[in-house]
């Protein structure tokens, strides 16, 4: 078969989402040629079968080939690409600027296309907001110009970006859902287009802790996905897919996302990498299970991108001056930028309340227990000021309203802290963050036992009930020692008394595959003795004496 007819082939596999045949036919072409065309598709197939090195060293040789054969559109193409690349998925800044700055200095100027995508790639890295947006806008203005349906779509997705971080939220939202679904129905050339407008998408809910909108469209991809897989490919949409999963109570999938993203970034995408791991750390805290967290922050020794999480860990733990501390840490790092261990793509890297204000709320709490209740009157006010700043943001007039309700609880005003409590309730659960409605339940639930004791029992168990179902034990435990307190019993049953919990389930399973403890503590990114601690438990429940008898008993129930 004719050379020409196998890189017909190679490319219709990648039309088709047939990755490994593409893949197969463009090595069929290489092997007798430098096809700079067979270059950039393999890199493409490579790219979509995850094997990021390989892919970036293709398209690499495919700019090189290019440029040699004097086809400078292709050249520009390749070098767009590895900007995005190495800025999305290696946190490589310098290499991102360097192929933005060679497909510029080959772009000529009467190239307003390729013009246009460059001012698309400066935009992601671009530290200016109000930069950021003016080159959003033209690019965009010249794809409306020229037809260029795949640009268009890019830049209205990122324009959306740029709109909700600045607070435009309603416009910004606007500018996200048609851009996904111009994407999804058909209106760009290249899937590669769904993939930068679901990453748009997902920074937009991430931002918003929207996971209404990201499940929304991951249902509206449904076709895409069966085709071509998940769109959330670049490394930092995939982290930020995880934290939408994470906040919003999803917390098998975000820890499976997580773990993806922690294994795809640890040898090349160190900042990436660290936030994927303080994310499992939360998640871990979230769990209540805080030797885990700590193992996990201990691993990474990053104390600034962990400082935050590290410092739910220690008030959890009863640690509040320790909390103060690591809170106070990050926010200083979030002011002063020195915690932007990832580069800032996607609107221009300028920073909103909205990554703040969560930070604060947990500040307002730590200052609280720390016995420092005129700090946190000053930081609740803070917050307010960020509320009536952020255009509308529920998530932080959610946290606004927390915080002050907490300081008005200490306070002893009872009245206008029952207020702010049930906004706090309305917002988290406008927003579907589970875990912040219970533990706002919970706070309600103690202020109201001074006055309506029975509809303080009332709001605590619907408290504990959907903290034991979300598996927030800590959070779950505080709630029926609550109950307790007030004579009205804890848990109807013992919280997995005789079960195993999911964690031990995973922890059994790896034992039949044959697992150590240390691999079984690399799998799950927890510490050895952790790991030795849910073995014990595991054999203890199921009242067997050996790994080898767990194995069996596991191929037991399987086969029933």
């Amino acid at each position: 078969m004719a050379l020409e007819e196998v890189t017909a082939r190679g490319y219709a596999a990648l039309e088709a989402g047939r990755w490994v045949d593409a893949r197969a036919a463009f090595e069929e072409v290489l092997a007798g040629t430098g096809s700079p065309g067979a270059l950039a598709g393999l890199g493409d197939a490579l790219f979509f079968l995850g094997d990021l090195g390989e892919s970036v060293r293709c398209r690499e040789r495919a700019y090189a080939a290019s440029r040699r054969a004097g086809n400078v559109p292709e050249a520009i193409d390749s070098a767009v690409w590895l900007c995005l690349v190495y800025g999305m998925s290696l946190g490589n800044e310098a290499a991102a600027r360097g192929w933005l700055a060679r497909a510029e200095s080959m772009a000529g100027p009467d190239d307003r296309l390729s013009r246009a995508w460059l001012d698309f790639c400066a935009a992601l890295l671009a530290t200016d907001a109000h930069h950021c947006r003016d080159l959003i806008e033209r690019a965009l203005a010249t794809s409306h110009e020229l037809g260029d349906p795949d640009l268009g779509v890019c830049a209205l997705a990122e324009r959306g970006v740029v709109l909700v971080k600045e607070g435009e939220v309603q416009a910004g939202l606007r500018c996200v859902d048609e851009a996904m679904a111009s994407a999804l129905g058909g209106d760009g050339t290249t899937f590669y287009t769904v993939v930068m407008a679901s990453c748009s998408m997902l920074t937009v809910c991430d931002l918003l802790s929207d996971l209404g909108r990201a499940t929304q469209w991951s249902l509206a991809a449904d076709d895409y996905m069966r085709t071509y897989g998940c769109p959330y490919l670049y490394a930092q949409c995939r982290m930020v897919h995880g934290r939408v999963l994470l906040l919003t109570g999803h917390w098998a999938e975000a820890e499976a996302e997580l773990q993806r993203a922690a294994a795809s970034t640890e040898d090349v995408f160190p900042g990436m990498y660290h936030r994927a791991v303080a994310s499992l750390a939360d998640l871990r805290v979230r769990q209540g299970h805080f030797d885990e967290a700590k193992a996990l922050i201990e691993r990474i020794g990053a104390p600034v991108e962990t400082s935050l999480v590290a410092a739910g860990l220690a008030l959890g733990s009863n640690e509040p001056a320790a909390a103060v501390a690591l809170a106070e840490r990050w926010l200083r790092s979030e002011i002063e930028g020195t915690g932007d261990v990832v580069p800032p793509l996607h609107a221009g890297g300028h920073r909103t309340s909205l990554e703040t204000a969560s930070a604060r709320s947990l500040l307002v709490e730590a200052q609280l227990a720390a016995g420092n209740p005129a700090a946190a009157a000053v930081l609740a006010e803070h917050l307010g000021d960020l509320d009536a700043s952020a255009g509308g943001l529920r998530l932080v007039s959610a946290h606004a309203a927390l915080a002050r309700g907490r300081v008005a609880a200490a306070e002893g005003r009872l009245e206008p802290a029952t207020g702010y409590f049930e906004d706090a309730l309305k917002w988290f659960g406008h927003l579907e963050l589970p875990l912040e409605a219970a533990r706002t339940r919970l706070e309600l639930a103690r202020l109201l036992a001074q006055d309506q004791p029975t509809l303080a029992i009332s709001e605590a168990r619907a408290a504990l009930s959907a903290l034991d179902k979300l598996g927030a034990s800590h959070d779950a435990d505080t709630a029926a020692a609550l109950l307790r307190s007030w004579g009205a019993g804890g848990r109807s049953v013992p919280r997995e008394a005789g079960i195993l919990t999911r964690r031990e389930h995973e922890i059994l399973g790896l034992l039949v595959e044959g697992y150590s403890n240390p691999e079984i503590a690399v799998q799950l990114f927890i510490s050895h003795r952790t790991v030795a601690h849910h073995v014990s438990s595991v054999l203890e429940k199921l009242g067997l004496r050996n790994r080898a008898e767990a194995a069996a008993y596991a191929a037991r129930l399987g086969s029933h």
